[in-house]
């Protein structure tokens, strides 16, 4: 399979490219700093910024499956009054437009989006601490996977919504929970087990237009 993979240089972006090199797919992985990216075989690195609508419509073609896994990473002190921002804040929001409007009309790409517990549904099932946390310090990352959410659920797109719990840097254990009811198990779970079930669900498609909650 021949798949498109936008943030393929941040932590998800990275164990999913991983995981589709392992398994013997084409990968594409759509960058905006190809520094951030060690060359393999079977992957094409392409170099780009999801907001420019010009630069996603010219890496889309040809791709049987799509994987967005964007999201805002601050530099510290991003926040204080004056300092540039390396993110948009709308990046998921308008990198997710940039790409639905670049998919052909009647096409069929098997799209995952990499979204987050919290975020649509799940916001009033997290546990209170949970919802505490995200508001004080993630309401913007937060704010832009809502819109980015709404985005996908507005197309006829084949896709589902991945919502994982906090996200770690630990083994493949293969156990894990994807809920669509939202319910979840443990409060984490590895990037790697993210990573091998979107691997696997971009073959067997047993989710389509499905928000799943992940946990480990």
């Amino acid at each position: 399979m021949k798949v498109l993979v936008f943030g393929a240089t941040g932590g998800s972006g990275h164990a999913i490219v991983s995981r589709l090199l392992d398994e013997g797919h084409d990968v594409t992985a759509f960058v905006r700093n190809p520094d951030g990216m060690e060359t393999a075989p079977k992957l094409t690195i392409a170099e780009g910024d999801a907001t420019d609508a010009d630069d996603v419509a010219g890496v889309l073609p040809g791709h049987e499956a799509i994987v967005i896994s964007l999201g805002q990473r601050p530099e510290p002190f991003e926040w204080l009054p004056g300092k540039r921002r390396s993110v948009p804040a709308c990046v998921c929001e308008a990198g997710t437009r940039n790409i639905i409007d670049a998919i052909p009309a009647g096409a069929r790409p098997r799209l995952v989006v990499v979204s987050a517990f919290g975020v649509g549904a799940t916001r009033e099932t997290a546990p209170w601490y949970i919802r505490l946390y995200l508001r004080l310090f993630m309401g913007e990352l937060m704010a832009d996977k809502e819109r980015q959410e709404a985005l996908i659920k507005a197309t006829d797109l084949d896709y589902v919504l991945v919502q994982p719990v906090a996200l770690t840097e630990g083994p493949a254990t293969g156990h894990w929970l994807a809920d669509p009811e939202g319910r979840i198990r443990k409060q984490q779970v590895s990037r790697a087990d993210l990573a091998q079930f979107i691997v696997t669900e971009l073959g067997e498609r047993r989710h389509r237009r499905q928000t799943l909650a992940f946990s480990g």
